[in-house]
């Protein structure tokens, strides 16, 4: 016979229960109830208690190998149990909260527990042998901290002398580890009939636990503000703005009637007392005027006077004072918005003294607008018209040739990028219908100062069929309402490139296309100087003078004007 407890137990029916498990997830969480994916198809039933998995994985530092384990971090009782899910709520205490995701799982029981037969035995009595042996192999093995759902109930009467127990041993014990005690016994004895006391009382002690610790966070506060009372609140400022006012705030004790800002500028001797306004509560403020906020630092300290007309200085002092930086800041310029520019202007130019067998003719016109000083500086887009008569030095003057009529229109688009405010790069793209069909061009400059005021621009221009230009040209803004230009060009213009007789056009309409020159123009240079007007602040009118030539016996002078207007 095996004995359990003061029953006798035959061994054909000393069966060791079979057990499953039935794992499944928490879903999802509704305020208290914790929704989890087994149901009555799975064996669950109401009333069932549910583990609770954590699974954990870490990196060992030493084989750098991912090691996975999971622990149970609480239980659950099944409150509703459906077709597909489960509404639990929380048994016991939680090490960590459950959250959606963690494994649950479900221990049934297939075998009954041993059946009890023979009649009680009373303690010591002959049928009472317990077996040592068992016990001591049952305590080895148990973790206590882990219920065994498959253990058979203990006898009422054992039950009840275990809670007697425990109630006995936590006499003159701490709240706190009654509380501990009871859901310790609770995780044990899980089917008991006392659990659902225990855990009961166990609520009721936690909210007298939680009252507790509230109220004691109350007198907390409460000390520390009647603490708080008797010292003066001020937050010292780490830094101020040079020539603007700045205002000083503290809290004092109720006993404070008035209170007094004392300050200086490093280097004197003396402080100048300003009194600081109540405003309620024990604050007191005082704004400090600009004329003492002077860099590097200001110096002060604060003092208070009681209802007994003692003064006493309550931070800093007249040998110790406070200091506060004070930074000169520059005033930021205020940004501009972009200009817009409307401008237009015309040229003539002859190289052979007015003979009218070397001379070009160009009008431009343009819409702009300006952004910035750093960056897309300005856009532009414009147009332009370019005619001219030209030929080789020695076909004209020597063979008396007819020079070739050179004609082309064209549109572009500028822009302007400001690397520096100092240096920019100007680059524009040109297309153009010329005699003999479409072509192209392009203009690219550097910039050397402020757009706005003196500056100079050096680079140099293609226009297809018409020939090659350099440019230098210095923009004198020294007295503001007469802007002036002087502007100097090395340019092989109109006729940069040879001609064929079936496409040259010759001037004179009685000459034949044998009797015209094909060649180009050489090379000659141009100086040009421009006096502009301010009539407003917008818009600006100017003429303009110019000599050039290519030998000193083939130039000529030449002429031009401009306006703009900017808004």
């Amino acid at each position: 016979m095996v004995s359990v407890g003061p029953f006798q137990v035959s061994p054909a029916h000393a069966q060791a229960p079979q057990s499953s498990t039935i794992e499944g997830h928490v879903i999802d969480i509704q305020n208290e109830e914790i929704i989890i994916d087994l149901a009555g198809s799975s064996g669950a039933k109401v009333d069932d208690l549910v583990e609770v998995w954590r699974s954990l994985q870490v990196r060992h530092p030493v084989t750098k190998q991912l090691v996975r384990d999971r622990f149970v971090i609480g239980r659950l009782r099944l409150r509703r149990v459906g077709e597909n899910l489960a509404k639990a709520i929380v048994e016991g205490v939680f090490d960590t909260p459950p959250r959606a995701g963690d494994t649950v799982v479900l221990r049934k029981s297939e075998t009954s527990a041993p059946v009890a037969k023979g009649k009680p035995q009373a303690p010591g009595g002959d049928g009472a042998t317990e077996d040592p042996v068992a016990e001591a192999s049952d305590t080895a093995t148990a973790d206590p901290s882990t219920p065994n759902p498959y253990a058979a109930p203990e006898p009422a009467d054992g039950e009840a002398r275990q809670v007697a127990q425990l109630f006995e041993s936590l006499r003159g014990k701490s709240v706190v580890e009654r509380i501990r005690a009871y859901e310790r016994w609770i995780a044990a004895h899980p089917q008991s009939s006392h659990a659902r006391v225990l855990w009961e009382e166990a609520a009721v002690l936690r909210k007298l636990v939680d009252h507790e610790l509230k109220e004691r966070k109350r007198q907390a506060r409460r000390k520390e503000q009647r603490l708080s009372e008797d010292h003066p609140r001020f937050v010292p400022p780490t830094e101020a703005l040079a020539h603007h006012p700045f205002t000083f705030g503290i809290r004092l004790d109720q006993r404070t009637t008035a209170a007094v800002f004392h300050l200086r500028a490093v280097g004197e001797d003396g402080y100048v007392p300003l009194s600081m306004k109540p405003t309620g509560g024990g604050y007191f403020r005082v704004t400090v005027a600009a004329k003492h906020l002077q860099p590097p630092k200001l110096e002060y300290f604060v003092e208070r006077v009681t209802k007994a007309g003692k003064t006493k200085s309550v931070v800093g002092s007249s040998r110790l004072p406070l200091a506060l930086e004070v930074r000169d800041v520059t005033e930021p310029e205020p940004a501009q918005p972009p200009l817009a520019t409307i401008a237009m202007w015309t040229d003539y130019a002859d190289y052979n003294r007015l003979r009218g067998d070397d001379a070009t003719w160009q009008t431009e016109g343009y819409f702009g607008m300006r952004f910035g000083d750093i960056g897309i500086r300005a856009l532009r887009s414009g147009f332009g018209v370019y005619r001219g008569v030209g030929g080789s030095l020695e076909e004209l003057d020597e063979l008396g040739l007819s020079s070739r009529k050179v004609g082309l229109t064209y549109g572009y688009l500028e822009g302007e990028f400001g690397i520096t405010d100092f240096v920019g790069v100007l680059a524009r793209p040109i297309i153009g219908l010329k005699d003999g069909g479409l072509t192209g061009g392009g203009q690219a400059m550097i910039r050397l100062g402020h757009d706005l005021r003196t500056n100079l621009l050096l680079g140099g221009e293609f226009l297809g069929g018409v020939g090659l230009r350099g440019v230098a040209q210095l923009e004198l803004e020294v007295i503001h309402d007469w802007p002036l230009m002087v502007r100097s060009e090395v340019t092989n213009q109109p006729a940069g490139s040879s001609s064929s007789r079936d496409t040259v056009r010759p001037t004179e309409e009685d000459f034949m296309p044998e009797d015209t020159s094909l060649g180009a123009n050489d090379i000659g240079v141009r100086g040009i100087a421009q006096v502009g007007y301010r009539i407003a602040d917008s818009f600006v009118v100017a003429v303009r003078g110019s000599y050039q030539g290519r030998t000193i016996n083939h130039s000529g002078p030449g002429f031009g004007g401009a306006l703009s207007y900017t808004w």
